[in-house]
């Protein structure tokens, strides 16, 4: 932990663009597609509004029939309905990649207002740490190895450590 400390606080500037350019690589496009396809759905349903007016006024003198109309309304209510469904999850996907941009900003300012850690305590744990996962052991090579990986808080670094067991034994052999 102590590294990846170092690392951000030596390197902030490097820190942040590669963080920054490496999200931006895989989020850029996304969210720029994710764009325009919201634009274009918000269009669309603003277009199926006026479509509708003009419908219930033809509707109204008689240039339609009724069963005509309610076909017709029900069509453009459904895609309608799908559009705003469709808007309200482009936005939220929107939103969540512009915050992961923000993440590594405030992982910054966690970085600097902790500095270095001396011990590991359970606060400084929960201040820097979102999650540990522990990989099953695996024996398949004839010895035991065990997969951690740390993800640290806005889920802008991880850190991923294989343990082996024979550098446990050579350990105990020498104590």
């Amino acid at each position: 932990m102590n590294s990846i400390l170092d690392t951000v606080t030596k390197n902030e500037e490097e820190f942040v663009r590669t963080t920054i350019d490496s999200r931006n690589a895989e989020y850029l496009s996304e969210v720029k597609n994710a764009k325009k396809l919201l634009t274009k759905s918000e269009k669309r349903i603003a277009e199926l509004d006026r479509f509708f007016t003009r419908l219930y006024e033809d509707n109204v003198s008689d240039k339609i029939s009724d069963a005509r109309f309610e076909v017709m309304s029900k069509n453009y209510e459904n895609e309608q309905e799908q559009l705003r469904i469709k808007v309200a999850e482009l936005t939220k996907f929107i939103e969540d990649k512009e915050q992961k941009c923000s993440d590594i900003h405030d992982f910054i300012e966690l970085v600097k207002k902790i500095k270095h850690i001396d011990e590991l305590t359970p606060k400084s744990l929960r201040e820097m740490i979102e999650r540990i996962i522990v990989h099953e052991p695996d024996k398949s090579s004839g010895h035991r190895t065990q997969e951690i990986e740390i993800i640290f808080r806005f889920n802008v670094v991880k850190s991923r450590l294989v343990l082996d067991g024979r550098d446990f034994d050579r350990r105990k052999k020498a104590a």
